[in-house]
């Protein structure tokens, strides 16, 4: 029952088909990913049509991107090139600032950010009240934005000196 409702979103969204099975395939696969943390007596309904909708202005936004790139092939080459080294540096500055983290506090932070889950959704999977999620997170991304910031000034300064 659930599958031709996010299809149908994904269908809405963009009129293709193949697109619109992309989206219901990835909400599977994002539900499955956090299936210990969800609760069985609520409805998945909502949440999976919530992520399907999140999975589809995703989609459209990195085309946009992609839209408003040069046009001339070479510039465009070098361009994913730096952009795809940036991610990389990005996903790794990320990666070290999360594993500071308390167990909790990387969890609810990545139910927020890459589950895209709202505070009640968050409540019902952990149980945990969503004032106090609300300020754990708060507190997560001030420690993580303080250690990628910390990691970008050591990075300016270490290019100063090999400048």
């Amino acid at each position: 029952m659930l599958r031709p409702r996010l299809v149908s979103v994904g269908r809405n969204f963009f009129g293709h088909s193949a697109e619109a099975e992309d989206v219901a395939q990835e909400v599977f696969m994002r539900l499955w990913a956090m299936r210990e943390q969800l609760n069985p007596q609520l409805g998945m309904d909502s949440l999976a049509i919530r992520m399907a909708k999140n999975i589809c202005v995703s989609e459209w936004r990195k085309r946009q991107v992609r839209k408003t790139r040069s046009p001339d092939n070479a510039t465009r080459q070098e361009a994913e090139q730096y952009s795809i080294l940036e991610d990389s540096d990005n996903q790794r500055m990320l990666a070290e600032a999360l594993a500071r983290l308390s167990a909790t506090e990387r969890r609810l932070f990545r139910m927020r950010q890459e589950l895209e889950m709202d505070l009640p959704q968050m409540a019902a999977a952990t149980g945990i009240k969503p004032r106090s999620i609300s300020a754990m997170l708060s507190a997560a991304r001030r420690k993580v934005l303080e250690h990628i910031m910390k990691q970008c000034k050591q990075q300016q300064q270490q290019g100063g000196m090999n400048a």
